[in-house]
């Protein structure tokens, strides 16, 4: 056996020898720039920003203690919005342990290590299976992955792995007793049960169809001038073009701030470019006085270090290059400088276009503005409310969102920050293109088109009735086949569980086939079936086909005794994690209430909020709170800015909260323009 009071004791050195860089780094992960992408804003005290836990404020302490279990869980860092619901389900855990006095020992922690220990060891080959000892190192290596850096050699990962190992394994102990006292553990699916569904899932079937296409009787289809009229007519509606609507943008891409920013970095003290710089190369740190040295500087020592990347390039294309890099990148929550200059000129210019807009509401204010500050407009291609998801050229702007704009509610603002949608962008409804019926004349191509599939979808199940008809009088497939100048595809095998089935191809949707043939006995035929050859597609009906059930065979025995225990290991495993998350939900319900934090960017006034359960501050997820900025005497309401990027200029607006988050109002004086 392990001695576990051996290895507990060389955690408590080796935490002594990570304690400091591990919490230095998550000092710096929570500084108010990272605090502003998690919740809103920046500088926040720590009272009341991570929400409130049964009634009592969430401190620092423990979002960063939940964070962490979150990435043991994970083995890595989730991005911010997953790793913030994550965290929100750790606490929620925490607190229903608390309640039910659930308080795991050092006993049970070790035992779970090494249950999970004989678990991997016997999955693996005797003969390459290694030691206890060099299990528990890998395992603390792979703890300590997410935590390390690039500079880090191998032992001081697998230090601060174990480090994050004890409290992470308590949790889970925890967890493992909660779902214990759920009723969910997984024990409550009997191998029985298992059994059936495992065979079920195992049989294999084979079959044979008769398999029916419309664009076979194409040919068939002859259209006169009064029958597509006729056509025309009666699908009226299928002829429509909906309303489409455009948007007017303007990016502020960060590379073309990079001066300014530059500006910035040469501001910055050494401590504050270390996270910069280690985040652009961590081997930079082997370079002295890389805190210190001006980018130019810096490139002049990188180039000769990093031969692989810029052997052959002249300094100049070296300095450019990590020039972009260093001031664009991102530091860990940390937006790169160069971003945040552009977010600056683009909140700029919407200041200023929103102040114009709303003195002569225009669907042009937007080109105008933008020629006064010789800046580049580009207009997104027509969309309609018919297609679901973003806008094709600024895809972090929903079309739902798009068809909300008005004229005078018409401008909408990227998120710099959230990753993966490009450069900040300001944008404005452009064009609205009322919604119209096509003439017949306009039409015509696609009313002939439609008449021609709908009717040849009429040949076509005329023809396969005929084929049922002769299978229901006792003939065989292959004769009815033959009557009707047909062929029989022969398919399988193939199981219930899903996946491609043998010989079917594009003749019929894949659900469709399967569903008819698990229905049938042996020697049985199904009716006649209407289906797609889109396998995508379960509605269209331009195909059909005719199955009979030809075999089952069982799985076998040899099969069953080698795959059976894994398959039950992991059903029960499923069984609790899919019964665990909604009765943890049911539990905590009222238990977490995120924060609504409020601030005053310019000038004086108060914020209200306003729900039916009251106005205190803290929210259950989904509660619609209503926002009203009301400015002191002597000023106006100008503007809402981080947390509302809908209806920013109306004074009354609402918001749904689904994280933590921070809002903010500006005013002016009553004289300003």
């Amino acid at each position: 056996m392990l001695d576990f009071q051996k290895i507990r004791r060389k955690q408590k050195w080796l935490f002594g020898v990570i304690a400091v860089p591990v919490i230095f780094g998550f000092v710096i992960l929570f500084t108010p720039d990272a605090e502003d992408r998690l919740f809103g804003r920046g500088g926040q005290s720590e009272s009341g920003t991570y929400g409130q836990l049964n009634g009592e404020l969430v401190t620092r302490n423990q979002w960063i203690e939940a964070r962490n279990i979150v990435i043991g869980q994970n083995r890595r860092r989730l991005p911010d919005e997953t790793m913030a619901n994550e965290t929100v389900r750790i606490l929620r855990e925490k607190a229903l342990m608390a309640f039910y006095d659930i308080s795991p020992s050092q006993t049970d922690s070790d035992a779970w290590i090494s249950q999970l220990i004989d678990r991997s060891l016997e999955s693996l080959p005797s003969e390459s299976r290694p030691t206890r000892q060099e299990w528990l190192s890998n395992l603390f290596l792979q703890f300590g992955i997410p935590f390390s850096s690039e500079a880090d050699t191998q032992s001081q990962v697998q230090m601060k792995g174990a480090a994050q190992l004890e409290p992470f394994v308590r949790h889970q102990v925890g967890v493992d007793q909660l779902r214990r006292l759920a009723g969910v553990s997984g024990v409550l699916l009997s191998a029985k049960e298992a059994e059936i569904r495992f065979r079920e899932n195992n049989e294999q079937y084979e079959a044979e169809g008769i398999f029916l296409a419309h664009t076979n009787y194409l040919p068939l289809v002859q259209a006169s001038e009064e029958q597509l009229k006729r056509h025309y007519t009666n699908t009226l509606s299928e002829y429509m073009i909906p309303q489409r609507r455009q948007l007017s943008y303007v990016t502020f891409p960060a590379t073309n701030y990079l001066d300014e920013a530059e500006k910035k970095f040469d501001a910055l003290n050494a401590v504050e470019r270390g996270g910069f710089l280690t985040n652009y190369w961590a081997g930079i740190t082997n370079l002295a006085g890389y805190k210190t040295n001006s980018i130019p500087d810096l490139a002049k020592r990188i180039a000769p270090v990093r031969t692989n990347e810029y052997a052959g390039m002249k300094i100049e294309e070296v300095t450019a290059d990590i020039r972009e890099q260093l001031l664009t990148r991102s530091w860990d929550l940390k937006a790169g400088l160069a971003v945040i200059e552009a977010y600056r000129a683009g909140m700029d210019f919407q200041n200023s276009l929103v102040a114009t807009h709303k003195a002569q509401p225009a669907l042009d204010t937007l080109e105008k503005m933008a020629l006064l500050q010789n800046l580049t407009v580009s207009t997104t291609l027509p969309t309609t409310n018919k297609v679901a998801g973003a806008v094709l050229e600024l895809p972090s702007v929903r079309v739902a969102d798009l068809f909300q704009l008005s004229v005078t509610n018409a401008i909408i603002v990227g998120d710099p920050f959230s990753g993966g949608f490009g450069d900040f962008f300001v944008a404005s409804l452009k064009r609205i293109i009322p919604a119209r019926k096509r003439s017949f004349a306009e039409a015509k191509p696609v009313v002939t088109a439609g008449f021609k599939k709908a009717e040849s979808i009429k040949f076509m199940k005329q023809a396969g009735e005929k084929v049922h008809q002769s299978v229901t009088a006792g003939k065989s497939l292959a004769e009815a086949a033959k009557e009707n100048n047909l062929t029989v595809t022969q398919l399988g095998p193939f199981n219930s569980a899903g996946g491609a089935i043998p010989g079917l191809a594009n003749k019929a949707n894949s659900e469709d086939f399967r569903t008819q043939a698990l229905g049938l006995e042996v020697g049985a035929a199904s009716e006649l079936i209407s289906s797609s050859t889109d396998p995508s597609d379960s509605v269209a009906e331009e195909a059909a086909f005719v199955v009979k059930m030809t075999a089952k065979t069982p799985v076998s025995k040899d099969r069953f005794d080698a795959e059976f225990p894994a398959y039950l290991e992991n059903e029960r495993a499923s069984a609790a994690a899919l019964a665990y998350r909604p009765w943890l939900q049911s539990q905590t319900e009222d238990v977490y209430k995120y924060s609504l934090s409020t601030g005053i960017g310019e000038g004086e006034g108060t914020i209200d909020l306003e729900t039916i359960d009251g106005d205190n501050g803290f929210y259950k997820q989904g509660t619609l709170v209503k926002i009203v900025a009301k400015p002191a005497a002597g000023f106006k309401f100008k503007e809402w800015s981080s947390g509302v990027i809908v209806n920013t200029g109306v004074a009354e607006n609402e918001i749904v909260v689904s994280r933590n988050q921070f809002v903010e109002a500006t005013f002016i004086p009553q004289a300003a323009e």
